[in-house]
């Protein structure tokens, strides 16, 4: 994101796989890794909900990694 550029907005995260803007929410509850992301123009979104034995951990779900790579392009793994 560039100086001054919105980050959050009615509860939405703005992020920048594949150098897309895309916008979305995600949360997790045990056992269950859900979310919904898009872009602006609506061309490209993704809703998914990933079973998981860890849906509280601090990694990435790899499956989740998986999924946004397919729909936006190359996520940042670090």
């Amino acid at each position: 994101m560039r100086e001054g550029e919105a980050a959050y907005s009615a509860g939405l995260t703005s992020w920048k796989p594949g150098g897309r803007q895309v916008w979305g929410k995600k949360g997790g509850r045990r056992g269950c890794n859900a979310g919904i992301d898009g872009t602006r123009d609506r061309s490209r979104v993704l809703v998914c909900s990933v079973h998981s034995t860890d849906a509280k951990g601090q990694d990435r779900n790899p499956v989740v990694t998986d999924l946004v790579q397919a729909a936006f392009g190359p996520v940042d793994k670090s």
